[in-house]
């Protein structure tokens, strides 16, 4: 157990332990603005092809009512996202209030149209900045949530597979895909073997030495075992069944979109063909799950024989009211966040080239 420590030690241990600050985060409104084009010239180039006057009169059937209620939806899941968040933060002793925790979590939106949602390890940042967490703990807790969010909209699909038989492989893959992902990152003693014998494997080699690699094992150990106390079956299994409770919240607003439009489904098959076109988006890892979520979507309404144009729309609203609408909240908090004492100065400044 003490190898690594113990080859580590000597001289690069100390570097490790003292973590410089990184780089200011990237600005997100430059990812916004690129994720708001490409959703919004995909869905005109999509209306235009189906037929512009088609999708208008099907987008024309969603009253404005249904909105809050999709949205009221939208905000239980994300209500429920944080509670876990802060649930985890709390199992790991983060010495952040919740209140500022939820804010942080909240504004962490506003970097989900990043690739892969990368940017939203803006909340490990602003906890860092702010209250001097840990990173390896902060990514600890990254994982947990977002582990806890794929098996539940695996779990979904697993779920309401029967609906959609013979989609029932695609289905399988993916979710066997996100157990084994699951079951890798829940077992610590696992990814700590993998850590230990990946750094004896490179620890002779001179770039590895010069690029600071034993400072990054150290730092991958202890992110590690801080996820091992997120593992525990009951904890864990309380955050699973907040992400459960949440998903089925969003699938039950895109059923209720559904049937406004005139498309008579079975609630379990919208739960399907909403899930699995999540579980693709984050499988395909591009921005938000832009493009492989939405072309998912429209093409299981389809094989249902719904109309391409209703298809079309359907697919845009619920994106709106769901990733949209986590964007917008998060660009709203952001700025909050980055309002008080700890961010005194500006974060997202361009720095000129030395």
């Amino acid at each position: 157990m003490n190898a690594l420590r113990e080859e580590v030690l000597p001289g690069a241990l100390p570097a490790a332990l003292a973590l410089a600050e990184p780089a200011a985060p990237p600005d997100p409104r430059r990812y916004l603005l690129l994720a708001i084009l490409v959703f919004a010239g995909g869905v005109a180039l999509a209306a235009l092809s189906g037929g512009a006057g088609s999708a208008w009169h099907a987008l024309q059937k969603v009253p404005p009512s249904l909105l809050p209620i999709m949205l009221a939806l939208s905000a239980t899941n994300y209500a429920l996202r944080v509670l876990r968040w802060i649930i985890f933060s709390s199992a790991l002793h983060l010495s952040v209030p919740p209140g500022l925790n939820a804010l942080y979590y909240v504004a962490g939106f506003a970097m989900t149209t990043t690739p892969g949602k990368l940017g939203e390890a803006l909340r490990l940042w602003l906890m860092h900045r702010a209250h001097g967490t840990r990173y390896e703990s902060g990514a600890a807790l990254l994982v947990a949530d977002r582990l806890s969010d794929a098996i539940a909209v695996g779990a979904v699909v697993a779920l309401t597979v029967a609906w959609f038989a013979h989609y029932a492989w695609m289905a399988a893959v993916g979710v066997v895909a996100v157990c084994f992902i699951a079951a890798l990152a829940l077992r610590p003693s696992l990814l700590l073997g993998c850590i230990e014998l990946l750094f004896f494997r490179l620890r002779h080699l001179a770039f590895f030495r010069r690029r600071r690699g034993p400072r990054l094992f150290v730092r991958a150990r202890r992110a590690v075992r801080a996820l091992q106390r997120l593992a525990h079956p009951r904890l864990f299994g309380t955050a699973l069944l907040l992400a459960t409770v949440g998903w089925w919240a969003e699938a039950a607003s895109f059923s209720l979109l559904l049937g406004v439009l005139g498309v008579h489904l079975n609630a379990m098959a919208c739960a399907f063909i909403f899930a699995f076109g999540m579980l693709v988006g984050a499988i395909s890892v591009l921005p938000g799950g832009l493009g492989s979520t939405e072309a998912t979507m429209v093409g299981l309404l389809a094989s249902q024989g719904v109309p391409f144009s209703t298809a079309l729309v359907a697919t845009a609203v619920v994106r709106l009211t769901t990733l949209w609408f986590a964007v917008v909240l998060g660009m709203v908090a952001l700025p909050i966040a980055l309002a008080r004492p700890a961010f005194a100065q500006s974060v997202f400044v361009r720095r000129e080239d030395a």
